[in-house]
């Protein structure tokens, strides 16, 4: 007997709404594609209800307030007065099925009225008993405490003035206005006691109850945290460990080669730019081309359509990614809501694929393609640092070093010309030789100063102390440093702060022809100031412009972190080069 639990949709005698596989379409090229299946439908909250409060039992004081009656009763149970003993025959089967059916303690619309009933019916037996004097006045205990533990002390409290009310205008005709009073105010403090008492226990079961919740709910959100990092768990360990592009490529191929047969598999990655799907990776075929998105191969036009894997048993010609595909797997890759790639998987055999193929297909497509998508931002983002990191040396380069090679080539074309007149060259040669040794000098102290940089055990203070002692020593300038910044900032930050300092301080030292150099900083709250002041020849006498290489490259790095930076001459002499920073957005 042939086994038919591996069909799919699409098989000769199997529904399609039988199977209960979501995750794979298999798909005719003569037919449209049916609907889909949300994998993700979201789960409809239970109805709310009102809570049942857990409390003392009733049927002890139930008990109680029958035998009470029935001995108050007993002298005057007799045939002669049928009355009393119906009115007692019933409160004996009342006070049975109450013990047996309590009323659950919950305050809702359906309970409230049931209370309501019972206190309509022990006061009718008290009226038609003896009012005060009725055997049956101990009812109005239990259906107190009933009232007070399902509804609270003021709900109890409501009911025990109402019945209270009624008895009493009853029964003042009989025992005169004062006696009917103070019986009728013995039996309000005794219910409103019997009020008091119910509601506390009413507010005091309600808050365990509200604690019980807030217990349940805190265990239900862990366990769905635990659920969700079981599932990033699993996500993490199919996805490729290296962020290189052609790694992650290179592993996708290769999981898919050992888990799936086939004769054609093609990576297609979509550039957005150009609108195409151009094929990275293929195995099996030389043909396969890049496609325009809107003029996509029947499977990956499908395959970007649904959030489902494809599968198509019989592939009509041309079709297919390869000529000649008679079947095919074909799944979207997409990241971040972004369609990514495709991955084509195709035989030259009619239905050479299953379901557990297409199953391994799909369950790899979604971590493939968030991997390959880390891998692209990667990319770019290592292509801006080093970008960056360019033009950083060039900053460093494009003064003075660049100024030296210009005067060594001066000086070759000096000697070519002392040469050629038959002058003496010595001199020439040895003044060049002085200038190639100055440049080498100071391509070493331009290299040097490239690798200070602020670390985790070096911060901003001793940076900088150590980069002013070098150029002291190499420059003659006398130099202090005065950094009190307290706490560590963000170490991106620091970075950023000492770049701009360590600029202020070369062009000082190449520029300003000054005998002091200081660098002050305090922190004042959420505010920071640093300074780098010279007492040399002045901003304008350096004739550097406002927008000279070096100062845009300070106000780049200020606006980044939100500062702004100050560049001025001092009237006193000198130049003053100030950075402010307000700490609140920026530090964080």
């Amino acid at each position: 007997m042939a086994d038919d639990t591996d069909e799919l949709p699409g098989s000769p005698g199997t529904d399609p709404t039988s199977v209960g596989w979501p995750l794979v379409e298999r798909r005719s090229s003569s037919r449209t594609p049916p609907g889909g299946v949300d994998r993700r439908a979201r789960h409809q909250p239970p109805p709310t209800v009102s809570p049942t409060l857990n409390a003392a039992p009733l049927w002890p004081f139930r008990l109680a307030a029958l035998a009470g009656a029935v001995v108050r009763a007993q002298p005057s149970l007799s045939w002669h007065n049928w009355s009393l003993v119906a009115i007692t025959a019933a409160a004996a089967v009342f006070t049975a099925v109450a013990c047996r059916r309590p009323v659950a303690y919950r305050n809702d619309a359906k309970v409230r009225l049931r209370i309501v009933i019972e206190l309509a019916g022990v006061t009718a037996a008290i009226l038609l008993s003896g009012a005060w004097a009725s055997p049956f006045v101990l009812f109005l205990v239990p259906t107190g405490m009933l009232a007070g533990f399902a509804a609270g002390g003021a709900f109890s409290a409501q009911l025990a003035v109402a019945a209270v009310a009624v008895v009493t205008v009853q029964h003042v005709p009989n025992v005169g206005v004062r006696q009917g009073l103070q019986d009728g105010a013995l039996w309000v403090g005794l219910l409103g006691l019997v009020a008091f008492t119910s509601g506390l226990a009413h507010r005091a079961a309600h808050d365990a109850a509200r604690q019980q919740r807030f217990a349940l709910d805190r265990v239900s959100r862990l366990a769905e945290a635990n659920s969700l990092l079981f599932a990033l768990q699993r996500v993490a360990q199919t996805l490729p460990a290296s962020l290189d592009l052609e790694e992650v490529l290179d592993s996708t191929v290769g999981r898919l080669r050992s888990m799936v047969q086939h004769d054609l598999l093609t990576v297609y990655l979509v550039d957005p730019i150009t609108r195409s799907a151009t094929p990275v990776r293929t195995q099996g075929a030389e043909t396969a081309g890049a496609h325009p998105l809107d003029h996509l191969p029947s499977g990956l036009r499908q395959a970007a359509e649904s959030m489902k894997t494809i599968r198509i048993d019989d592939l009509g010609k041309g079709d297919g990614v390869c000529a000649g595909a008679r079947s095919g797997l074909y799944a979207a890759l997409r990241a971040r809501g972004a369609l990514v790639g495709f991955i084509a998987v195709e035989t030259s055999t009619p239905g050479a694929f299953g379901q557990q193929q297409a199953e391994v297909v799909h369950g790899l497509s979604e971590p493939f393609g968030i991997a390959i998508d880390n891998a692209r931002m990667f990319r770019r983002i290592r292509t801006l640092a080093a970008d960056e990191e360019r033009s950083r040396i060039a900053r460093e380069l494009h003064d003075h070093v660049g100024s030296s090679l210009a005067m060594i080539g001066f000086e070759v074309d000096r000697a070519l010309a002392v040469a050629v007149d038959g002058g003496e060259i010595e001199p020439v040669l040895r003044e060049l030789r002085e200038q190639v040794s100055a440049a080498v000098t100071e391509v070493r102290d331009t290299l040097y100063d490239l690798r200070t940089e602020v670390t985790d055990h070096r911060d901003l203070a001793a940076t900088t102390a150590e980069f002013l002692q070098r150029v002291e020593q190499r420059s003659g300038i006398h130099t202090a440093t005065d950094l009190r910044l307290g706490e560590r900032l963000p170490q991106m930050m620091e970075r950023e702060l000492w770049q701009i300092v360590r600029e202020a301080i070369v062009n000082a030292e190449r520029h300003s022809r000054a005998t002091h150099l200081l660098v002050a900083g305090r922190r004042n709250g959420s505010a920071l100031q640093i300074t780098v002041r010279d007492d040399g020849i002045g901003l304008d006498a350096t004739g550097a412009r406002p927008d000279s290489y070096g100062l845009v490259g300070m106000r780049e790095r200020a606006h980044r972190i939100e500062a702004e930076l100050t560049v001025k001459s001092l009237s006193t002499g000198g130049t003053e080069v100030r950075l402010d920073l307000h700490l609140g957005d920026s530090a964080r």
